[in-house]
């Protein structure tokens, strides 16, 4: 088990009508970080401790009994207490001429793949008259990918949207929009040493997992 130690501040508001609103900071210190390791795919224990810091800010808003608005926001910071050479990017002139693998840099204290900047959002409308739709905005700012911060992933935002129509005790019919503006964001990004081909040349760069592209969904539900 890995040690952790950490702690948070915060304070509630409810003094408007129907809002709720809750700021808090927070602060985190671990003994290891789990990262993604490219050769198996899986994941392995940093040498370094690291502490993580943030602050959130989430909003809960209720005008009517079927209307919902809600916001999240939260901004946070993660660092090793050591330089992190493990993780650090790399240079790629002997790779380029196919002579060797490249050549890695000293590294720095950022850990990689940990989020900064998240913004989630969206307005529902619940069980009025059987009918209940939501959309949705999801936010997630671009990451450090190696441990000098020289790779950073893209940032990526979705909204998505669904609806769905309750006939009686027994039916229901729904439908998701996924990806409503069909941008093309990465689910995941990673940055590791790789090859397109076996005989290929050995090469460092960023390798993502694409978000699905816009699509709707229908399903017809029947309850038992």
């Amino acid at each position: 088990m890995v040690q952790l130690k950490g702690g948070e501040f915060g304070v509630r508001n409810s003094a408007a009508a129907h809002l709720q609103s809750t700021l808090s900071l927070w602060y985190l210190r671990s003994n290891s970080e789990l990262q993604q390791d490219g050769d198996t795919g899986g994941t392995v224990a940093s040498e370094q401790s690291s502490n993580r810091y943030g602050v959130e800010w989430a909003n809960y808003y209720t005008p009517t009994e079927h209307l919902i608005f809600d916001l999240d926001m939260a901004d946070s910071r993660a660092q090793f207490t050591q330089i992190d050479p493990d993780d650090a990017a790399f240079i790629n002139p002997n790779a380029a001429n196919g002579l060797s693998y490249p050549e890695q840099l000293p590294g720095g204290k950022h850990v990689p793949e940990a989020v900064g900047t998240v913004i989630s959002s969206g307005i529902t409308l619940h069980d009025y008259r059987g009918f209940t739709s939501t959309i949705r905005l999801r936010y997630f700012g671009p990451r450090d990918l190696t441990s000098d911060g020289i790779n950073r992933s893209n940032a990526t935002l979705l909204i998505n949207a669904g609806g769905s129509y309750r006939f009686n005790k027994r039916w229901r019919i729904t439908a998701d929009l996924l990806n409503l503006l069909n941008r093309r964001n990465d689910d995941i990004t990673y940055s590791y040493i790789s090859r397109i081909t076996p005989s290929g040349t050995a090469t460092f760069t960023n390798v993502y997992h694409p978000a699905e592209p816009f699509q709707v969904r229908f399903w017809l539900e029947k309850s038992f």
